[in-house]
């Protein structure tokens, strides 16, 4: 139970799904790709899947730390039934403290996974390619069945695999130094992964039945921002038409961070050099001043993958939770991402694609963070938990998850409507009708918790993914939450097809306005279940300094420790989602 409410479902999102699905090869899924002929299988919902096909060439040996190179044809006809790929990992990334700290998955990891309607006929339909969360340390296509998203939205589903954290985003002069081309030269490892994806999505999406003119990316949390580093790339100009953001935002972390400076971000937490000095240590690597920069990129290729892990998982700032719950952003390398930086991007004509855009949080992303904290938290023989004071918990969460509202996606919006001819549409998730188990109120302590929009968005209440310890969706809340995902798929799927919610696919749901259409009063989407209102348009997040006047006369918070511990955790998300939080520091920096 701990688990699960700590990080809301997110403690499965490095493990595949276990639908009951039999996987055997199919004929009637025989499609002939660039690469060669491949053999797919059944999928839920009445879909044909295609789970595992490589996109790109493994990067392995000398191939480590450099962009993806093309995928090699094969011989004969792939078969294309295995959706437990990934790359590597931690295999309890998000589990409890105590567990086994174990790795798994494969360097040879850059494949996706393929979803198409049975009877989608011949009419092309459109694309839409999932970017996996997890802190871009953990996750894999294979996370989620999609096939109900499929069949439900009348759209092609891709799910894709990228390279994760140290393996995924790493930048140190040596590498650069032995880059056989200019792509190989930034750190962005990673996105150049998810690029390549997309580029094979045009290559070869149409052979089932895709068309590549009406691609929208979405991703939750780190997908969501690797979707605003994607958007700002001019690598990606063409590979996607429209981009939906879960729980993301638009921050990033300057090259020379990356390398020996001390990001504010889980990128570069641990810098290069910090790295390359730990492993000089460990005995690993020789010392910088006794190699080539050509023979330490060698010894670099050359490490055994549980020394780089292990390594990287010895920094404390690398594996901080809230670091887990906000994922990495992207380095400022020129290369992939502009030099500008993402969050200046999004402010500047032609910064980022001018392209519609549904971005939208959790209304409860960080709460359950507080079940952590001993201060907090009561419990019986650790079977049942209650916190010490209501209003204290509530107000922990509540602060930093309306200031993640705010500068990831208020603040976006009225930028992006500035700046922008293409339509913004915002939304918070609320639904939080999980209910009690004995005497622990997980409706109130998790509430709309962060990932919990994601068995909505794919109907997947019946994978063990998306309620690992069984205590979020029960008989009494099924009919809620099966008519707010019919609700959200319509809306989402809708958005594919046309660019815009609207009324969902039907036709028949309270029609979603884009930002600038509405006063700020009914500029955002809330959806719920229909005791607490259903799905309808709303008030903005309040501004930043509504929030502080809030703060500093919210009765809950009876002591500085309070305030003080509430400010700063506000402030760690800031950092996280980008931003300025002037108001919020001056306080810590008098009061605590």
């Amino acid at each position: 139970m701990a688990c699960a409410l700590l990080v809301a479902c997110e403690s499965a999102a490095t493990k595949g799904y276990t639908a009951s699905l039999d996987r055997v090869p199919q004929a009637s899924t025989i499609r002939t790709i660039a690469q060669g002929e491949v053999i797919g299988t059944f999928g839920a919902a009445d879909t044909m899947a295609w789970y595992g096909i490589p996109f790109a060439a493994p990067p392995v040996g000398e191939l480590r730390w450099r962009a993806p190179r093309p995928a090699e044809a094969w011989a004969g006809r792939y078969e294309a039934t295995k959706p437990d790929r990934e790359c590597v990992q931690y295999s309890n990334l998000f589990g409890s403290a105590d567990a086994d700290w174990t790795l798994t998955g494969s360097e040879d990891c850059l494949y996706l996974n393929v979803w198409a309607p049975s009877d989608a006929g011949d009419r092309p339909l459109p694309v839409m390619v999932w970017i996996h969360g997890g802190a871009n340390i953990g996750g894999s296509a294979g996370m989620y069945e999609m096939g109900h998203l499929a069949t439900q939205g009348d759209v092609i589903i891709v799910a894709i695999n990228y390279r994760l954290a140290m393996l995924g985003w790493f930048a140190h002069p040596s590498l650069v130094a032995t880059a056989e081309t200019d792509l190989d030269r930034s750190m962005n490892f990673a996105l150049l992964d998810q690029i390549a994806a997309l580029e094979w999505v045009q290559e070869n999406i149409s052979a089932f039945g895709g068309d590549v003119e009406n691609v929208t990316v979405f991703g939750q949390s780190a997908g969501a921002f690797n979707i605003a580093a994607l958007m700002s790339s001019p690598l990606s100009d063409g590979l996607f038409h429209k981009a939906i953001m879960q729980s993301g935002g638009f921050q990033s972390a300057a090259y020379e961070d990356a390398v020996s400076g001390s990001a504010s971000n889980l990128a570069n937490s641990v810098s290069a050099n910090s790295f390359i000095e730990a492993m000089v240590e460990a005995g690993g690597l020789p010392p910088q001043n006794e190699v080539t920069p050509e023979t330490l990129a060698e010894h670099l290729r050359a490490l055994p993958l549980k020394d780089i892990f292990d390594t990287y998982q010895s920094f404390p700032a690398a594996m901080d939770m809230p670091g887990l719950i906000s994922p990495v952003d992207t380095a400022n390398d020129g290369i992939v991402v502009p030099e500008m930086g993402i969050e200046a991007a999004l402010r500047e004509t032609g910064g980022l694609r001018d392209l519609p855009l549904l971005i939208g949080t959790n209304r409860n992303e960080l709460r359950g963070l507080g079940f952590a904290d001993k201060e907090m938290m009561r419990s019986l023989f650790n079977l049942a938990f209650w916190p010490r004071d209501k209003g204290v918990y509530a107000a922990f969460g509540d602060y930093p998850d309306t200031v993640w509202a705010y500068h990831g996606v208020r603040a976006p919006a009225e930028a992006w409507a500035a700046v922008r001819t293409a339509p913004v549409y915002t939304y918070r998730f609320d639904w939080d009708e999980q209910g009690k188990k004995l005497l622990t109120d997980i409706s109130f302590l998790v509430g709309a918790s962060h990932s919990l929009e994601m068995p909505f968005i794919i109907n997947g209440f019946d994978q063990k993914e998306t309620d690992p310890a069984g205590i979020f969706f029960s008989k009494k809340n099924k009919a809620s939450r099966e008519t707010l995902s019919a609700q959200m798929i319509e809306y989402w799927s809708a958005f594919a097809h046309h660019g815009a919610p609207g009324r969902g696919l039907s036709g028949t749901l309270p029609r979603w306005t884009a930002w600038a259409e509405s006063p700020v009063e009914q500029s955002l989407m809330l959806l719920d279940g229909e005791k607490d209102g259903g799905v309808r348009m709303g008030p903005a997040t309040p501004t930043p300094d509504t929030l502080f006047e809030s703060f500093l006369s919210d009765p809950r918070m009876k002591t500085d420790h309070q305030r003080c511990k509430t400010a700063n955790m506000v402030i760690d998300m800031v950092s996280r989602v980008g931003g300025t939080l002037d108001d919020w520091r001056e306080f810590v920096e008098e009061s605590c």
